[in-house]
C-alpha cells in the first residue's frame, strides 16, 4: 500500500501522519467530487425544467386545437340551424326557380324578398369563412351548390340593389361564391356518394 493510499491515522495530537502532498492531493479529490455532485444536480434540474416548458408547450397546444375543434363545432351547429329554418327553405326554393341571370326587371316582390333572406344566409356564412370560424370545405359540402346556384340566379339583382342602398349588398355573398369556385372541395363537381364510397369511419 503506498502513501496515497494508506489509511489515515492521526497521531497523539490528531494531526494526519501521512506527507502533506498526499493529505493536500485527497483533499482536492474530496473537493472534485462535491464539484462534480454539484454540477451533476445542476443538469437535472436544468433538464427537468426544460421538460416542464415542453410539457406545458404540449398541453397549451393540445388545448389549442380542442378549443378550435369546440368552436368549429359551434359555428357548423349554427350554419345547420340557419339553414333548417321554413323561411330560408322556400326563400331558396323559390330562388332555384329563377334562371341563371335573372332580369332583376322580372322579380316580382315575393322573389326579392326570398333572394333578400338567402342573400343574409349567405353573407353570414362568407363572413364566418373569412374569418376562419368555418372551413371553407365544410361549408362547400353542406351548401356549396346552392351557394354557388344562387349566386349565378341573382347577381344581376344584387349588383343593381347595390346601385341603390350600396355597395355592401351582398358582398360577402359574391366573395363567398367565388372563393367556393376558386377552391372546391375535391370531388365536388361529382356525387359525393361515388367520390367518398370508400370513406371509413
Amino acid at each position: 500500500m503506498d502513501a496515497t493510499t494508506r489509511t489515515f491515522v492521526p497521531d497523539a495530537s490528531g494531526q494526519d501522519t501521512r506527507p502533506l502532498g498526499t493529505a493536500v492531493w485527497l483533499r482536492a479529490r474530496g473537493g472534485c467530487g462535491i464539484l462534480t455532485a454539484a454540477m451533476q444536480a445542476s443538469t437535472v434540474a436544468a433538464l427537468a425544467s426544460s421538460l416542464s416548458v415542453l410539457v406545458g408547450v404540449v398541453l397549451g397546444a393540445l388545448t389549442l386545437r380542442q378549443w378550435h375543434r369546440t368552436r368549429y363545432l359551434h359555428a357548423a351547429a349554427e350554419l345547420v340551424h340557419s339553414i333548417q329554418t321554413p323561411e330560408f327553405t322556400a326563400s331558396i326554393t323559390r330562388v332555384m326557380l329563377l334562371p341563371a341571370d335573372a332580369d332583376p326587371a322580372g322579380i316580382d316582390a315575393e322573389t326579392a324578398a326570398a333572394i333578400h333572406t338567402v342573400t343574409h344566409v349567405f353573407e353570414s356564412l362568407g363572413v364566418l369563412v373569412f374569418h376562419r370560424l368555418l372551413p371553407l370545405r365544410l361549408v362547400d359540402h353542406l351548401l356549396g351548390g346552392y351557394v354557388r346556384a344562387a349566386h349565378l340566379r341573382t347577381r344581376r339583382y344584387v349588383h343593381q340593389r347595390r346601385d341603390e342602398v350600396g355597395v355592401m349588398f351582398g358582398e360577402w355573398f359574391q366573395w363567398l361564391a367565388e372563393r367556393l369556385d376558386e377552391h372546391p372541395a375535391p370531388g365536388k363537381s361529382q356525387n359525393a356518394a361515388v367520390v367518398h364510397r370508400r370513406w371509413r369511419p
